[in-house]
């Protein structure tokens, strides 16, 4: 009840760390119009440090260990014309920098702000499977793409977030993202999105 009497500030212009975890949703872009896409649902964990540039700017430094690639279905294309599902699985070690800028708020104890910059990501793990009639196997990726997939990604993130204050050197935040892949990752024009929700905790120096 006292929380609720007298709210504690968000960390609003104060150097922070933070520690976040969540959940990822990812496809690749410019698949065949003949495939059907299909998502990989992934974990994003990672730790930042928050800059303060001036009241309501500051720049956001990153370093994340996100799951990315996802699959497709081939329709007929089984020997007795059913479908098969292959899939590409990319685990990446993401740094990005992001502008982050606070959106006015009446309270005190709650801040909303958006988040955007670029990214740079180095593959860490990757693996292909393949299904079909209920039968599947997985392969190293070097197996079946003799080194043409990318170890690189580079793009640009978004998204929003919103930190409520919790003590006077820690807070909460829950933070809905969005990275768009620029770099092809292969050599059919293909690029990597990757949706996040984390969560974390984030705490003044």
């Amino acid at each position: 009840m006292a929380a609720c009497a007298s709210p504690v500030p968000v960390l609003a212009g104060q150097t922070t760390v933070g520690l976040h975890g969540g959940l990822t949703r990812a496809t690749f872009s410019d698949l065949d119009a003949l495939v059907e896409q299909e998502s990989r649902s992934g974990v994003r964990v990672g730790v930042s440090a928050t800059v303060p540039v001036s009241g309501s700017l500051g720049l956001r430094f990153a370093g994340s260990y996100v799951q990315a690639g996802g699959g497709f279905a081939l329709p007929n294309f089984g020997e007795d014309g059913s479908s098969v599902r292959a899939g590409i699985n990319l685990d990446y070690f993401r740094l990005s920098a992001l502008a982050r800028a606070a959106l006015p708020m009446e309270s005190s104890n709650v801040a909303v702000y958006l988040l955007a910059g670029p990214f740079a990501g180095f593959r860490t793990g990757c693996s292909t499977s393949i299904a079909e009639q209920g039968v599947s196997f997985s392969a190293d990726c070097e197996a079946d793409f003799e080194g043409d997939l990318s170890t690189t990604d580079f793009g640009i993130s978004g998204g929003v977030g919103l930190e409520v204050g919790v003590s006077n050197s820690m807070g909460v935040a829950l933070e809905a993202l969005y990275d768009l892949g620029l770099t092809d990752i292969d050599l059919e024009d293909t690029k990597t999105r990757v949706f996040s929700i984390v969560a974390g905790l984030v705490f003044s120096l």
